[in-house]
């Protein structure tokens, strides 16, 4: 799991530490007036903490500064005033601290790339776009919300947001030409990716080679509560986010064959992905052929899925090696579908895959 950056300055700053107490605008035109021993005068020992002064003291004040009634109104007011904003900073300040709480979590996509705010709750605000805590969970409703007509599993809307924030700004950064269907399939046909379906610092290069095709691939570490990938559309290209949910190779490689089928099929479509592999009753179309598309580049088809889960219900000895050379398929991917089933998941072949490095 992606470690959270530490930041220096506060979580969340006070508002009260930015107002004024009537005894420190005191202090302040005391100094204005060439006198630097105002509350000693008035026997305050720490003049700018002081919140209210006795009528004594106020008609001290004005004696030593030469001022009438209408200054005692003025200083009269100012403290009245104060203590209204005080009680409405203090409800402002225990609002952002359970929002901070709320918004935690998503600390490390930042990136250390927004450092300008007052406190680290601004900086949030910054990585948004957006001037409140409100703004944010609003917004992140409004994606929740298509999520669960696409999905049945339960999602954190704002750490969904901020997976998919990160992932548009780094689709900001890329200067890509325009997207390439043809060149893309035939990538994806020639199969020069199959030699190194093992290797995860070949999948962290895709990114890279994709690009070339006007197909940006982004890889995000995972959130608690998201999901697996999501495909959306900019300027009539497509935005493919991985996450790296459970770490594993194989179900990155599922995950983005799936995303491409749905590219490919489901053009300028928005599509989220929560779950994995469902059972085809809760399948819907669009699913269904991504998950049909998948299976066929990685799995050469569905027959050894069928195969494993019927052994399962015949109690049937299985072979991960004898089972890759029978259907032509990586042992990744049989390890994968043996996994899936529970069939002795702690021996079969399982490769670790991060897309943490540059969040930490």
């Amino acid at each position: 799991m992606a470690t959270v950056i530490k930041h220096t300055k506060e979580n969340v700053r006070n508002p009260l530490s930015m107002l004024n107490t009537v005894g420190s605008e005191l202090e302040h035109i005391f100094l204005l007036n060439g006198i630097d021993d105002g509350g000693k005068r008035l026997s305050i020992k720490d003049l700018s903490k002081k919140e209210e002064l006795s009528d004594r003291q106020l008609n001290k004040a004005c004696e030593i500064l030469g001022r009438g009634d209408s200054f005692k109104t003025f200083l009269i007011n100012f403290q009245s005033d104060y203590k209204i904003e005080k009680e409405k900073c203090k409800e402002a300040y225990n609002l952002s601290k359970k929002n901070f709480t709320k918004l935690k979590d998503i600390l490390f996509l930042l990136r250390n790339e927004f450092n300008d705010g007052a406190d680290v709750l601004d900086d949030i605000l910054d990585f948004f776009n957006v001037d409140s805590e409100q703004e944010i969970f609003e917004e992140s409703e409004k994606v929740a919300a298509l999520f669960r007509k696409q999905n049945s599993v339960q999602v954190n809307s704002v750490n969904l947001k901020a997976w998919l924030r990160r992932g548009e700004l780094e689709f900001a950064n890329m200067n890509l030409p325009d997207y390439n269907e043809e060149a893309f399939t035939s990538w994806i046909e020639e199969r020069t990716w199959e030699g190194s379906l093992g290797d995860p610092e070949y999948f962290k290069q895709l990114p890279s080679i994709l690009s070339k095709f006007g197909m940006a691939v982004v890889l995000v570490p995972y959130v608690s509560n998201t999901v697996y990938g999501a495909v959306r559309w900019f300027d009539g290209k497509p935005l493919v986010q991985i996450s790296d949910r459970g770490q594993d190779l194989a179900t990155c490689w599922f995950t983005l064959f799936h995303e491409f089928g749905h590219v490919i099929k489901h053009r300028n479509e928005d599509i989220f992905e929560g779950t994995q592999n469902e059972p085809k009753s809760r399948q819907n179309r669009r699913e269904a052929e991504a998950n049909k598309f998948a299976n066929h580049y990685l799995f050469n088809g569905d027959n050894l899925r069928k195969t494993i889960f019927s052994n399962i219900r015949t109690q049937t000895y299985m072979n991960a090696s004898s089972l890759s050379n029978e259907y032509d398929v990586n042992l990744l991917f049989v390890s994968y579908w043996l996994i899936k089933a529970q069939y002795q998941p702690t021996i079969q072949k399982r490769v670790h895959i991060d897309f943490g490095i540059g969040y930490r």
